[in-house]
């Protein structure tokens, strides 16, 4: 029987599907919102990975209104949900929606939005998380895009009772299938080193490089990408 030295364990694929991933799209891929992420940061990371700052970062932003008159509410919501929508216009941040079941990354809609306002848990509120983006420059820092979010809704509209309230800050990474040729090279790169190391009497079978490309946050603005796969070494026979 062959002898094999397992050099990398097979790892699942925690992924969102690369059909998702199109060019006027952007997936959150950190972030409570996606659960699968918590599985995915347990797993062992393979020895092969990139590296990649994120593109831009969401932040959930949570309006709420409680103004006790039903239309004045609902007017005070419209009119912070458009002054949000006005101050994007300026630059720098700009508004999002996010579909919660695949945490795909869409323009705001104020139509959308409107129909997406619930009742806030109690009889006499309303309220909404919308989503704030903001590019990640060269020379960003965390405490960077943190001052931008807080600056953007200080200067929104306030209008009656609203809160507006900034959450966590959430990495954005456009495209991440254009990553998987690079890791499929860099793994095939692996495979040869490891044959040339241990000389012509042994061979290398990778297994799992059509899987998905998958992520960990790694940083404050980092993330590490790499593909579920297993690089096994026998003797040639």
């Amino acid at each position: 029987m062959l002898r094999q030295l397992v050099c990398a364990v097979a790892l699942a694929a925690c992924t969102i599907s690369p059909a998702l991933a199109q060019e006027e799209d952007a997936i959150v891929v950190t972030g409570a919102r996606l659960a699968r992420n918590a599985a995915m940061a347990e797993l062992p990371m393979p020895h092969v990975t990139l590296r990649r700052r994120a593109d831009s970062v969401v932040v959930d932003l949570y309006v709420r209104n409680d103004t006790r008159d039903a239309t004045q509410r609902a007017s005070e919501m419209r009119q912070a949900l458009r002054g949000l929508e006005s101050r994007a216009r300026a630059g720098g941040v700009t508004l999002a929606l996010i579909d919660a079941t695949s945490g795909v990354v869409r323009p705001f809609s104020m139509e959308i939005a409107e129909r997406s306002i619930s009742n806030g848990g109690a009889a006499d509120t309303s309220a909404i998380t919308i989503h704030l983006r903001t590019n990640v420059q060269a020379r960003d820092t965390i405490d960077v895009i943190n001052e931008r979010i807080r600056a953007f809704v200080s200067s929104a509209p306030h209008p009656g009772r609203t809160e507006l309230t900034p959450g966590a800050v959430n990495l954005v990474l456009n495209n991440p299938g254009q990553y998987h040729a690079p890791l499929v090279t860099a793994i095939s790169a692996e495979g040869r080193a490891v044959t040339d190391q241990l000389g012509a009497g042994y061979g290398v079978t990778i297994t799992g490089l059509e899987q998905q490309v998958s992520w960990r946050r790694t940083g404050e603005l980092e993330l590490t990408l790499f593909l579920p796969y297993t690089l096994m070494v026998s003797p040639r026979a």
